[in-house]
């Protein structure tokens, strides 16, 4: 924002495979695993460039970089004997494998750093690895379902990636293993991401009050309207031609059709020979909506103007100040 005053005049081939299968044995235990809450860390925006890696603590289900809630997985492991006598669900420990499988759509990316906590299940050792992630649980008991959680770093792409915005989804599978890494049971399903393009806002023109004379008696009061963007002066100040005032002018960009909240100070002070307040006024909506609709970017236009007093004793040069605008996604 600029204005000078002066005594006179103010201013991002082919190969033949043989492979020898042998089935699993004949188990005494059947174990399921169900997994009974994806990951879904709501809605974010991603970064202009790169990717974003959202956090989901295993312990609270808590995400370090989020807009909207995030849940974690909540995985429960039942096993069940087969025969009259069995002890197998009472006494051995149950080796757990949760790994990402499958591809990813939108913009999320594969899932990294699986961890765990546990619920009514007994870990048993440390567990190993991140993605995937092997660990052990204490024999569960016949019929005594036991849960743990998990949670992981679930990389969001940026907007530099190309990627389409909107539902993002990647896979994943926890399984009960037995002792020669063969699944006992297991349940898979979805994370979950929407994903909101980058917000930024720009500044197209300057708050600019021209150039003022300054009164010779009395306050004079400058306006420049923010809808018109036309200048008045009240008082015996005079306002020169050359240049021409203009009013704050600002583009938001981002997601289409998504509704953002705007934040503009009330009050502005100008720097120079001496200080300067300017009271700021907008044409900002509660909630005003960006342009399109959600999948392609959108746009918002809007407008600042303001007014400053001047007296026969404000000292006469060039000022100077610096807007400061932020937005967010509602």
């Amino acid at each position: 924002m600029r204005t000078k005053l002066s005594p006179k005049r103010l201013s991002g081939w082919r190969l033949g495979l043989l492979v020898a299968l042998a089935a699993p044995p004949a188990r005494a235990a059947i174990y399921t695993v169900n997994v009974e809450n994806p990951i879904d860390i709501g809605t974010v925006a991603s970064a202009a460039a790169g990717d974003t890696v959202f956090r989901i603590d295993a312990g609270s289900g808590a995400v370090t970089v989020l807009s909207g809630g995030g849940r974690r997985l909540t995985a429960t492991v039942t096993c069940r004997h087969t025969r009259a006598g069995e002890t197998t669900c009472d006494t051995a420990n149950v080796p757990i494998r949760v790994t990402a499988i499958g591809t990813t759509t939108g913009r999320a990316r594969t899932f990294q750093a699986f961890s765990v906590t546990m619920g009514t299940a007994a870990l048993v050792g440390p567990p190993t690895g991140g993605q995937p992630l092997d660990f052990s649980i204490a024999p569960p008991g016949h019929n005594s379902p036991k849960t743990f959680f998990v949670g992981a770093d679930f990389p969001v792409a940026g907007d530099d990636s190309g990627l389409p915005t909107g539902l993002g989804e990647n896979t994943f599978s926890v399984s009960a293993l037995d002792g020669a890494g063969f699944s006992m049971g297991g349940d898979a399903d979805r994370g979950r991401v929407r994903t909101y393009r980058g917000l930024s806002v720009a500044a197209t023109s300057d708050l600019n009050f021209g150039r003022i004379q300054i009164p010779a008696t009395g306050s004079s009061k400058i306006t420049i309207n923010q809808s018109t963007g036309n200048r008045t002066v009240t008082g015996g100040a005079f306002a020169w031609p050359t240049p021409a005032p203009t009013r704050g002018a600002f583009t938001i960009s981002g997601e289409g059709g998504q509704l953002v909240s705007v934040s503009i100070p009330t009050t502005v002070t100008l720097t120079g020979p001496g200080s300067l307040i300017v009271n700021l006024t907008d044409t900002v909506p509660a909630s005003p909506r960006l342009s399109g609709a959600l999948g392609a970017a959108g746009t918002y236009s809007f407008n600042i103007g303001g007014v400053l007093t001047i007296a026969p004793t404000t000292p006469t040069g060039a000022y100077s100040g610096v807007i400061t605008v932020s937005v967010d996604y509602n």
